[in-house]
């Protein structure tokens, strides 16, 4: 069991989509955005997702596997599907955070690179706000349940994904197959 690349320690949060809260003004300060990302951000987009992920001890022992796949995913958006797809929270000019998002109806996991914040901008409610923004976005695919997958003891399972009526079940996958987006439970 030790020497594959299969798993333990994650979780799948799933989401009722009629559960979910609408989408509201947002008092944010005006030199904050929420948008969906440009072409041209790409580099900027693998670059804020890179660092996060280097950033959690928690990602350490599957990163030299899972980040190859995530920058591909990032790839595949930009270069296939249109621009909506992936969000990202501006200040000023700067993107400081990123979601990369599965709209499709039968994905098992729609929050891609779940929500993305660079260091200095974290604890300030943006995870939780581009948490919800990615649920709903990931909801007009159709889908009535949504999932997001990523490990127990991460910051996201711990204090952002239970939002929003998010539920957690442990999960077991084999990193070796084709797609971040296609992980099956075990």
């Amino acid at each position: 069991m030790h020497g594959n690349m299969k798993s333990m320690g994650w979780s799948r949060f799933s989401w009722e989509v009629k559960d979910l809260p609408e989408t509201s003004r947002y008092i944010i300060t005006e030199t904050y955005g929420l948008r969906t990302a440009s072409r041209q951000e790409k580099a900027l987009i693998q670059q804020v997702i890179s660092s996060c992920f280097a950033q959690e001890s928690c990602w350490n022992d599957v990163a030299s596997k899972l980040m190859p796949r995530l920058q591909q995913e990032v790839d595949d958006k930009f270069a296939h599907h249109r621009e909506g797809d992936c969000l990202v929270l501006t200040h000023g000019n700067r993107v400081i955070a990123a979601s990369v998002i599965d709209t499709s109806r039968s994905s098992d996991n729609h929050l891609i690179t779940g929500p993305c914040i660079t260091v200095e901008y974290r604890n300030r409610g943006f995870g939780a706000l581009l948490l919800k923004e990615s649920l709903l976005m990931a909801a007009q695919g159709g889908a009535e349940v949504l999932f997001g997958i990523t490990r127990t003891n991460s910051p996201a399972a711990r204090f952002v994904y239970r939002k929003y009526g998010g539920v957690s079940v442990p999960y077991e996958f084999d990193l070796g197959q084709s797609s971040v987006s296609h992980w099956r439970v075990a």
